[in-house]
């Protein structure tokens, strides 16, 4: 991420929030790929989420993956397909329903999942240093930003001004 661009420095900069936290998230991703990549972990940032659910939950469907994650069903699909290509979760028949497969980790996957949980622990201490040290506390800011928006939308806010 450069340290400034066009929109950064632009008098109407207020309105490119989204343009300055997608560059956020890419610096984030490609960090976290890199210390995956350091603690020897196989898949990429953009599934941990996935893994750490399935290991704390398993075994669990994909439509359950997508529900507790908040993401389309589409989005999690793609990411067990990878993730089981990867030889981290294997699909098992639910015993209930025949017709319904379910997903827990592989022996190799418990392995990973046991780095990645002490990766996570030291990456929250990291993250929480950094949050000190830019003086905000960026996820709980995040979120009330999100609830502000889905309480009172950008075109109401924009219809009042």
């Amino acid at each position: 991420m450069s340290e400034t661009n066009f929109v950064d420095s632009h008098r109407l900069s207020a309105a490119f929030v989204a343009n300055q936290l997608e560059r956020l998230v890419e610096v984030i991703v490609t960090q976290g790929n890199d210390m995956l990549d350091a603690a020897g972990i196989r898949f990429p940032s953009r599934t941990v989420s996935t893994v750490l659910f399935v290991g704390e939950n398993e075994p669990t469907s994909t439509a359950d993956i997508a529900r507790a994650l908040g993401q389309p069903h589409q989005l999690a699909t793609q990411r067990v397909d990878l993730l089981t290509q990867l030889g981290i979760f294997e699909r098992i028949s639910d015993p209930d329903d025949a017709r319904r497969k379910l997903l827990r980790l592989t022996p190799e996957g418990r392995d990973q999942f046991t780095v990645l949980t002490g990766r996570l622990e030291k990456a929250g201490q990291a993250f929480e240093a950094l949050f000190t040290e830019i003086g905000c506390d960026l996820p709980a800011v995040s979120r009330r930003a999100a609830d502000a928006l889905h309480e009172s939308s950008l075109l109401t806010r924009m219809k009042a001004i």
